[in-house]
């Protein structure tokens, strides 16, 4: 099972302003950091659909795990969201919600668990990708520090530090890179066990599945499980 799945939709953007030249070089003030995650909600509230490939470290004390797939996240015409993710490795596994029920398939464990989906409907980040939530009434956004640093090479990339306003279950903060096209490019999840996830994105698509699609829908809601499955619902 991967150690955290936490749909995070909430690219920030740090716009860095030009100089403006007169008889000397004046530097812009950079934006504020609640001004940078309303850029990226603005740009994010009317997605219909995002994938993307990534890969996942987690390190727990002395221990690190890895995890590689892709991801779809899915707004039909007058349905609700779907959101699906596919681990290719270490073991192959699905997690996909279809609005009311959560299903992981282990491929490993021959077992597929089904449960409600209603206590994800409710976590702050898939609520934001939902359209339910607004990010700065959970979070406070604050510069980022140097604990952590993500070399991409893109001269371009910031980021930016959350913290929740309400204790989080599951995060103490998270910590968000992103280029100049608002699209995050990696994400740190720091919970309260000094556990550290760390989630990079590639091959970033906006838009690219059309929201009028069975066929679409169809093939996300397919899990295609093979004989002798066993079914758990909780």
């Amino acid at each position: 099972m991967p150690d955290k799945i936490i749909l995070l939709f909430f690219p920030v953007f740090l716009l860095c302003l030009p100089g403006l030249v007169f008889s000397e070089t004046i530097s812009s003030p950079a934006p504020a950091p609640e001004q940078l995650v309303e850029k990226i909600q603005n740009k994010y509230r009317d997605l219909t659909s995002l994938s993307f490939d990534f890969r996942q470290l987690t390190r727990t004390g002395g221990r690190a795990r890895q995890g590689a797939g892709n991801a779809v996240f899915f707004r039909p015409e007058n349905k609700p969201g779907v959101m699906r993710w596919n681990y290719s490795g270490p073991d192959t596994q699905v997690i996909l919600n279809d609005g009311s029920r959560l299903s992981i398939y282990s491929k490993k464990d021959n077992q597929l668990i089904v449960t409600s989906a209603e206590e994800l409907q409710s976590d702050i980040t898939y609520a934001f990708f939902a359209g339910t939530r607004d990010l700065l009434a959970d979070f406070t956004a604050e510069p980022s520090d140097n604990r952590f640093i993500f070399s991409s090479g893109d001269q371009n990339m910031q980021s930016v530090k959350l913290v929740p306003r309400e204790p989080h279950a599951q995060i103490k903060a998270l910590y968000l890179w992103f280029d100049n096209t608002f699209l995050i490019k990696k994400l740190i999840i720091e919970d309260h066990f000094d556990s550290i996830t760390e989630l990079t994105f590639s091959n970033i698509r906006l838009n690219s599945l059309a929201v009028d699609s069975a066929d679409t829908l169809k093939n996300l809601l397919q899990l295609d499980l093979p004989p002798g499955t066993e079914i758990i619902s909780q």
